[in-house]
């Protein structure tokens, strides 16, 4: 018994500066992954694009004289769901190059031999992506103001671009994480992730009638991507509050858990040496 407890003590003295140690590693590599988003060229350009998007966007609204006549909610509701996608397709080509990228360029064996934890190079990942969305976000937050600012429903979509919006993104992040640990391939996990996204995103570009036939209903009911849709439709054009909307938001997170659930397990399943 006593042997017991001076083994439970020396693995706790151990343990004890491990997790502070962890806890800075994730630290660094969510820093380097936010540096290679933001001050490396590639980076630069991705959200290069994504401002050309919103612009298109934003200018068709405009200078189009039967968009220009739409409501001012429904304008706010598109804008939701185009940030919403573009910030999903965003963290998923993150997702995709954080595992199967490093192994590629050849560094992932250094960095599964680093004196970190699974969980901590998971962390720091996503904290990458957590900040890629949140540039994202920096980015959408005018072109929001400037379709949305001469109605009441800006708020409310900002909320739901925010509250509803993160847990779809990273989801998405996850799974590209989790396809590239699986797979060790950058462009293989993104051409699996794309087509999963292009199928969750598809109730944006399906009419009202297709989406209320009983298969689209269910789909609506597993679909993050309806999830948030709907429930942003709720708040911004029918001026529901968004207490209201716990339902959604109960399938966005779950599905967010599941992605993390299976990244974590893996990455858990990755080795020290070469492959």
């Amino acid at each position: 018994m006593q042997d017991a407890v001076s083994a439970g003590r020396r693995h706790g003295e151990r343990s004890a500066p491990y997790q502070p140690l962890a806890f800075r590693g994730a630290l660094i590599i969510a820093g380097k992954e936010s540096g290679e988003l933001l001050l490396s060229k590639r980076g630069l350009l991705w959200l290069l694009v994504m401002s050309l998007v919103l612009s298109g966007f934003a200018l068709l609204l405009i200078s189009n004289t039967e968009l220009g006549l739409l409501e001012n909610a429904q304008v706010v509701y598109d804008m939701v769901g185009l940030v919403t996608s573009l910030g999903a397709l965003l963290t998923l080509v993150v997702g995709a190059d954080a595992i199967g990228g490093e192994h590629e360029r050849g560094s992932l064996v250094p960095l599964l031999l680093a004196p970190l934890p699974r969980s901590a190079l998971l962390l720091g990942k996503l904290g990458g992506q957590l900040i890629a969305w949140s540039a994202m976000l920096g980015i959408a937050l005018p072109y929001l103001w400037a379709v949305g600012s001469t109605g009441q429903n800006l708020a409310a979509g900002i909320a739901c671009l925010i509250i509803l919006g993160t847990p779809v993104v990273l989801t998405f992040g996850c799974l590209g994480v989790a396809l590239g640990a699986r797979l060790l391939s950058a462009r293989s996990a993104l051409t699996i992730g794309l087509v999963v996204l292009i199928l969750a995103a598809s109730p944006m570009i399906l009419g009202p009638g297709l989406r209320r036939t009983a298969i689209g209903v269910a789909f609506d009911w597993v679909n993050p991507f309806s999830a948030v849709l709907n429930a942003t439709d709720a708040v911004v054009i029918d001026s529901e509050p968004l207490l209201t909307q716990t339902v959604p938001f109960a399938i966005a997170l779950a599905w967010m858990l599941i992605a993390l659930w299976y990244a974590r397990r893996s990455i858990s399943r990755l080795t020290g040496s070469p492959q």
